[in-house]
């Protein structure tokens, strides 16, 4: 395999020794040598990047015939040369600029082929806030784990240690911030419409998604059951659209849901819609036999006393425009999402009899035409009057006003006209008197954070939050379960903590799924005071932690869920052990993977059919498709816990890769000027000001009008800055 030795050697600082790549063909290697190839490519490419990085920072300041350099560089040298938009060259000259001058541990690092481009563009975006001194801590305590994390979540590391080293700072930013809020709208070039909420208010905007996510899920689950198949992302959107344009029986949740519905629910084919009949050939006849007629089942007739038999182009099918048309063995809840419900307003019109008159609300008989519908049989006469009864019994649903008048309800019946405030029996165990409840999530903060004692960031699925809208997010989830995770000195999990949170007036019943993490370090706990440094909800929260605490040491060492092995046989973990392998894991166990571990099923490492334990040391949360890959035997894919929480998978090409728990450090603040707000405005930023120099003609020399310019800027010069006038500005008096 034809390896290159190195880099050409004669240009000093770039004859940086990397491992050799190899040029041979990729698809004659084992797939040992063909990963390790990769690895030294993607050095390659990154050292070169940091190449060109310097060639882009001294072009863009260098000038002709010279060796001087001008102070700010020029994107637009870059752009014209390298055919790019000024824009683009900006941002790539900015990145370079900061690696190279401002953070030279990241130019190292790209130097070295370990972080590339785009990772050094997110830590010099993540840090132009902050003061220099700043951005040297939040670079030491992230570049080590930069070349293993994802750009997003590098991204969210580096505002969560930017709100930690600078909490003043990120504080006045998100301030400025949310005062530019702002909504855009624009056609894209499919012709489809965006809209955008722009640096909207966190403690509102969040809320307002989840209640999106809320509704959207409960609509989603309809429409599975009507058999109705629609992607969550359309119905999300459909939400969306409805809360803003509004629905007509108003806009709290359970409207809003109705019409989601309705708007998704695929419509029935007008051939069989009895609204929409024209021949009375088309009409449904309860006589017909088995497999002779338009709208039969494939066996059965319509009322032929089988709770089973309704099609979905059956009269019974709980269309549209079809009627009740339940037999006596039918069930109450046969009937699709916008077919015939509660809200149905037309009468119960089955009979005693299949062959029998049906009878009407006004007493009197409604013959239907019983003719056969066979080939070899021609429908009867029918009168018009039979057609105006059969479509009268069929009042609509979801009746508004200005539509016809339906038939009255019978008794016992809701009416129709009439929106109902009750929520369906279905949607009841997730309704609150504020709407429906949000879906599970988790927001992890500090524990000095929610006591009022710290402005520490926050995590929410969403990003990163602030110190301050951490904790109005915290108090404003009351209703939620309080976990309080303690850390050792090593930043080691040492215990997870259920502590039931102050309840507040008024707090929201919606987040009654979600979870609240608090971190702190075990001895932060056993030196909060909180009678003396605390008071009200914040002091009676912090003795409940702290009595939570001496529980939990009184049990016994065994009980602990990191050690305990009682519940060894069973198959699926108890509440107190999953809840200890989520706060231990955080995240999905697969390399790169970052779905939270709540939203993961708990995996035994070592399975359980072939005697795998259910205890700490062989278990953690997978994702669904991960936890797929890991028992496909053809994905290549295996794992081993070698400890409690350190996990390492071998790759289909042999590779091993470790995944453990990150450590618990949180940042400290890093003071800034005393008169430094932390909000960098370039409108207001003054540029260097330089002398004018006038462009000579192509022999070097001044033509009379620049020479006049000259000596007018410099007695205007003059006069600002109250110097004496120039001796030769005038003629002289004799």
């Amino acid at each position: 395999m034809a390896v290159e030795a190195g880099f050409a050697v004669g240009d000093g600082v770039f004859d940086t020794p990397l491992p050799g790549v190899p040029f041979a063909d990729p698809r004659a290697a084992v797939g040992q040598e063909c990963e390790a190839g990769l690895v030294a490519w993607q050095a390659r490419m990154v050292h070169d990047e940091w190449r060109r990085a310097c060639w882009m920072l001294e072009t863009a300041r260098a000038r002709a015939d010279t060796l001087q350099r001008w102070p700010e560089p020029d994107p637009r040298v870059i752009a014209a040369r390298l055919g790019w938009s000024v824009a683009m060259a900006a941002s790539r000259l900015e990145t370079a600029q900061g690696a190279l001058e401002r953070l030279p541990r990241l130019g190292e690092a790209m130097r070295e082929g370990r972080v590339e481009h785009a990772k050094a563009a997110v830590f010099v975006a993540g840090l132009r806030d902050v003061t220099d001194e700043q951005a040297t801590v939040v670079v030491d305590a992230l570049l080590s784990q930069a070349p293993k994390l994802g750009v997003w979540e590098l991204q969210q590391r580096i505002a969560a240690a930017v709100k930690d080293v600078d909490p003043l700072g990120a504080e006045n930013r998100r301030d400025a911030a949310v005062a530019r809020s702002r909504v855009s709208t624009r056609i894209a070039p499919s012709g489809a419409a965006e809209i955008h909420g722009l640096d909207l208010d966190p403690g509102m905007a969040v809320p307002a998604f989840e209640r999106i996510v809320a509704i959207a899920e409960e609509a989603l689950s309809q429409l599975k059951a009507a058999g109705n198949s629609v992607g969550p992302a359309k119905v999300q959107a459909q939400v969306y659209l409805r809360l803003l344009h509004g629905c007509p029986h108003g806009s709290d949740d359970l409207a809003i849901l109705e019409q989601v519905v309705l708007d998704l629910t695929t419509p029935a084919d007008p051939t069989d819609d009895v609204g929409n009949l024209t021949d009375l050939d088309d009409l449904p006849d309860p006589d017909d036999g088995p497999d002779d007629g338009p709208d039969d089942g494939p066996d059965d007739g319509p009322d032929d006393d089988d709770p089973d038999d309704e099609g979905p182009d059956g009269p019974s099918d709980g269309g549209p425009d079809a009627p009740d048309d339940k037999g006596p063995n039918e069930g109450p809840d046969d009937s699709g999402p916008c077919g015939a419900g509660p809200d149905d307003s037309g009468p119960s019109d089955s009979g005693p009899s299949d062959s029998g008159p049906v009878p009407r609300e006004d007493g009197g008989p409604d013959e239907r035409p019983d003719a056969g519908r066979g080939s070899d049989h021609a429908p009867d006469a029918a009168t018009a009057e039979d057609l105006d009864t059969l479509l009268l019994t069929a009042s609509p649903p979801g009746w508004q006003p200005g539509d016809p008048e339906p038939d009255p309800p019978p008794p016992d019946t809701p009416d129709p006209r009439v929106p109902s405030t009750e929520p369906p029996p279905d949607v009841a165990a997730r309704w609150t008197e504020r709407g429906l409840v949000f879906p599970p999530a988790t927001l992890r903060t500090t524990l000095a954070c929610v006591l009022g004692l710290q402005r520490a960031h926050g995590r929410i699925g969403a990003g990163t939050l602030t110190g301050w809208d951490a904790y109005r997010a915290a108090w404003a989830r009351t209703c939620a379960q309080f976990r309080v995770l303690l850390y050792d000195p090593d930043g080691a999990l040492e215990h997870v903590l259920l502590v039931k949170a102050p309840q507040q007036p008024g707090a929201d019943p919606r987040y009654r799924r979600q979870v609240v993490e608090l971190t702190a370090h075990t001895s932060e706990v056993d030196t909060l005071d909180p009678e003396r440094q605390l008071i009200g909800i914040w002091a009676e929260l912090a003795r409940r932690a702290k009595n939570a605490l001496a529980a939990a040491r009184a049990r016994p060492p065994e009980d602990h869920p990191a050690h305990s092995t009682r519940e060894a046989g069973h198959r699926f973990p108890g509440a107190e052990l999953t809840r200890w392998i989520h706060a231990r894991d955080r995240t999905c166990r697969f390399p790169m993977c970052t779905v939270p571990a709540v939203a993961c099923p708990i995996d035994h490492t070592h399975d359980h059919t072939y005697g795998g334990p259910t205890q700490a040391d062989n278990l953690g949360p997978l994702s669904v498709g991960d936890h797929v890959r890991k028992h496909d035997p053809t994905s290549g894919w295996t794992v081993r816990q070698t400890r409690p929480g350190r996990f390492v998978w071998t790759a289909p090409t042999g590779t091993h890769h470790v995944v453990e728990p990150d450590p618990y450090r949180p940042l400290r603040p890093v003071g800034r000027d005393r008169f430094d707000h932390g909000i960098t405005d370039t409108r207001t930023t003054a540029r260097p000001t330089r002398p004018w120099q006038p462009r000579t003609d192509q022999h070097g020399h001044l033509t009379d009008a620049q020479r006049q310019t000259l000596h007018d800027l410099d007695r205007r010069r003059r006069r600002q800055q109250n110097q004496p006038p120039n001796p030769h500005d005038d003629d002289p008096p004799f």
